[in-house]
């Protein structure tokens, strides 16, 4: 019991010394040592050696309980503790900087492969955006109208997609009871002039199969891509998530407390040592 009267003493009085040194966020650890203390006539009970940012401190007990400071030494190079929360915020902006943040190498890997991953995306969704660019001017060069329309008129996504689909425009897309639509008018591939006013259940122009294969190609681009992307964000919540828990784990080794008691035996005295280990 008595020693952890002295215990919670000693505690009290460090804090007050870092209050008044406004020193109150720094961090600091107490380091255990097994240098004996000198002999003193003085010296009757339990000592408490603190080693922190102020440096090594001897607590002795003298008779009537009294408190007093001996032996000071140079500060001690402290490493400041992580935030978690600043870690999870850099890894959501930058995966793998909350990660440098608190010293883990592993954050240079995900950096690497943010960039990877976002150079992928950006690549393929051009490679796909130009191979729909190239079936939409191969259904230009390629499909004859027989009237005004004109390619400006047609929704850029759905008939462009439609006339891959049929020889010409005779479909449940674009025929309102045996007329076209107004937009889309009357067309058919070149490659199959023969049949342009039949409704036709064999589509096989060799013109349209082509255009359909880009298309095909063009979207299978943009899934690729929508897959890069997904992953990319998938990275940036693992690596917050991983980035929190890492500094907190940080913080844990940093943060330890131990307790040791120590004698020494000398021809004029005997010594008791109680080494109070802590990072506060």
């Amino acid at each position: 019991m008595k020693h952890i009267c002295w215990i919670l003493l000693v505690s009290l009085f460090s804090i007050e010394i870092f209050t008044q040194m406004g020193m109150a966020s720094k961090e600091s650890t107490v380091k255990t040592t097994s240098q004996a203390l000198p002999p003193s006539e003085n010296y009757r009970g339990p000592s408490f050696r603190l080693t922190s940012a102020l440096g090594a401190q001897t607590l002795l007990t003298k008779p009537g309980g009294s408190l007093s400071i001996e032996e000071h030494q140079g500060a001690l190079n402290i490493e400041p503790m992580k935030s978690p929360t600043k870690a999870f915020l850099y890894s959501a902006l930058v995966p793998g900087s909350g990660q440098l943040y608190i010293g883990a190498k592993r954050g240079y890997l995900q950096i690497a492969a943010e960039a990877g991953l976002l150079a992928a995306y950006f690549i393929t969704r051009s490679s796909a955006q130009d191979l729909r660019e190239d079936y939409r001017e191969h259904v230009r060069n390629h499909v004859i109208f027989e009237g005004p329309t004109k390619f400006d008129d047609w929704d850029p996504i759905e008939d462009f997609e439609h006339a891959t689909l049929y020889d010409n425009w005779h479909n449940v897309y674009t025929d309102n009871n045996g007329e076209p639509l107004e937009r889309v008018g009357k067309w058919y591939w070149e490659d199959r002039k023969a049949f342009k006013d039949e409704n036709r259940k064999i589509h096989d122009s060799p013109q349209r199969e082509v255009a359909y294969q880009l298309r095909m190609d063009a979207n299978d681009k943009f899934q690729a891509a929508k897959t890069f992307l997904g992953i990319a964000i998938l990275n940036h919540v693992v690596s917050a998530i991983d980035a929190r828990i890492a500094a907190k784990s940080y913080n844990r080794k940093q943060n330890s407390l131990g307790l040791d008691l120590q004698t020494s035996v000398s021809p004029h005295n005997v010594e008791s040592r109680l080494v109070l280990q802590r990072r506060f």
